[in-house]
């Protein structure tokens, strides 16, 4: 307990930074400088930072220099930024979307009072970013929410951007070419499966977090800040959606088999295939423009059994049509019968069998936002993840290598995750961000009992070359 106070006050100091330093991660910022007609600078301003539907605002003053910044916003859209000055028009701009890691860079112009300037933004292009010196990328929730994904694994839309490529077959991505050293943050919190440098929960399971719990992540690929810590690879930022005073909800239910599927052009058979993944997510007020909450539940049952044979082209026991060209004889150093023969022929033709092979998902989310005051706003949050996957070791529709018998076993994923945050701005030169987070990330791969040789139990066999013939042997017992 001692270990973990010290650590959050560690981070509470350490996170304390200049208000013109870049935002923090998981959030965004607005800044600028305010002059008048001729050019000259204008200080003392007073600045207005709003965003009505999450009930955020901030009041600050511009400096001598006539420079503000409102720090550590929370992503979204719908901000407005309002400025005043004795003596001159009131200046407003409305409609800005601060996405995550991004510093919104404005020059407003104030005119002399009698003359009325309002800016309005709607449907163009974002604002550029003056500041950015990483290379990245956000994907939007427009993004995540429209454009069609296998399964609602949201991360891997960090393949849209540049310099960002799939690293093999199981889901992993590489950056510039670097395929490891990655690292993946949730609201700014490090998620990373740190034995195998992955998301958490790895790339066997469904999704390590809802789509609809996601509002829009962040990518950057090269020249990040020191704030990203230890990665070499890339980063990808997640930013979790918040309840705002306005109500929202969802509700889905995705359905899938094998007869909406087109066999492939390359393949004999269709694979059997039953998915069903369906949830519900709700945000909104208990309080208004004060305390906010968003819940999201996800479930996913599939049913999708395995094929499996020992077929693959060069083993010594059967041709690739499955018929048995091994040699059962007997010889001087091994007296066998052929009954002994034919029992070992029957035990190979466990081989050959349509496994039983099921995968269950279970996802929640919550989160709460508080901001008792201008200047100060705390938030929580909780993510929780239950898979498991009976003989889901192998994943692979069709296996004729043997390994579907001999190198499986039942699989289970138990993720969980959370954060504490507090974000205070004690003067108009100084943002404090201090976040508190806990990660545990549990596998474990067991041999299926089913799977057992009668009478032996679990044992690996290779005959001539040709492995998996017996069990899995690698994983514990329960």
């Amino acid at each position: 307990m001692r270990k973990l106070l010290v650590q959050f006050l560690c981070c509470t100091f350490l996170c304390t930074v200049s208000i013109f330093a870049q935002s923090v991660a998981g959030l965004g910022a607005i800044s600028g400088t305010v002059h008048d007609a001729t050019g000259a600078v204008i200080g003392d301003a007073q600045v207005i930072v709003a965003n009505d539907s999450k009930g955020i605002k901030r009041t600050l003053n511009t400096t001598q220099a006539g420079a503000f910044t409102a720090p550590s916003l929370v992503p979204s859209e719908g901000y407005s930024v309002t400025i005043n000055k004795p003596g001159f028009s009131e200046y407003t701009l409305k409609n800005l979307q601060v996405m995550v890691g991004q510093n919104i860079g404005l020059e407003a112009i104030l005119s002399v009072a009698g003359a009325s300037t309002q800016v309005s933004v709607e449907g163009t292009a974002p604002i550029v970013d003056s500041t950015k010196t990483d290379v990245s990328m956000v994907v939007g929730s427009s993004q995540i929410q429209d454009l069609p994904i296998n399964g609602r694994r949201v991360d891997a839309f960090a393949l849209l951007a540049p310099a960002v490529v799939p690293d093999g077959t199981f889901g992993l991505i590489s950056f510039r070419g670097i395929a490891g050293g990655n690292a993946f943050l949730t609201d700014g919190n490090d998620t990373t499966q740190q034995y195998y440098n992955e998301n958490a929960g790895r790339t066997r399971i469904t999704s390590q977090i809802s789509q609809d719990a996601v509002q829009e992540f962040q990518v950057v690929s090269n020249n990040y800040s020191a704030e990203f810590g230890h990665a070499t690879g890339g980063v990808i930022n997640t930013v979790t959606r918040s309840g705002s005073n306005d109500f929202h909800g969802t509700g889905y239910w995705f359905f899938r088999n094998q007869e909406f599927n087109a066999k492939d052009t390359f393949a004999s058979i269709n694979p059997l295939e039953k998915r069903n993944q369906l949830g519900a997510s709700a945000g909104g007020k208990i309080l208004k423009d004060k305390l906010f909450y968003f819940f999201n539940y996800e479930g996913m049952r599939r049913d999708f059994p395995l094929v499996t044979s020992i077929t693959s082209a060069g083993n010594p026991l059967f041709s690739t049509n499955g018929t048995f060209i091994g040699v059962c004889a007997a010889t001087s150093a091994l007296p066998v019968t052929q009954a002994q023969c034919d029992t070992a022929r029957n035990f190979l033709n466990r081989q050959f069998q349509t496994l039983s092979r099921t995968s269950n998902q279970d996802l929640g989310f919550g989160k709460l936002d508080w901001r008792p005051t201008e200047r100060h706003s705390f938030s929580a949050s909780l993510n929780l993840l239950r898979w498991v996957s009976p003989n889901g070791l192998q994943t692979q529709a069709v296996l004729n290598n043997g390994a579907g018998i001999g190198g499986n076993a039942n699989s289970s994923v138990r993720s969980k995750y959370g954060r504490l945050a507090w974000t205070s701005i004690p003067t108009n030169s100084m943002v404090n961000e201090a976040r508190f987070g806990w990660f545990k990330d549990k596998q474990f791969d067991y041999p299926n009992d089913a799977l057992a040789i009668p009478g032996i139990g679990f044992l690996g066999i290779s005959i001539t070359g040709q492995s998996n013939l017996g069990t899995a042997t690698d994983y514990p017992r329960t």
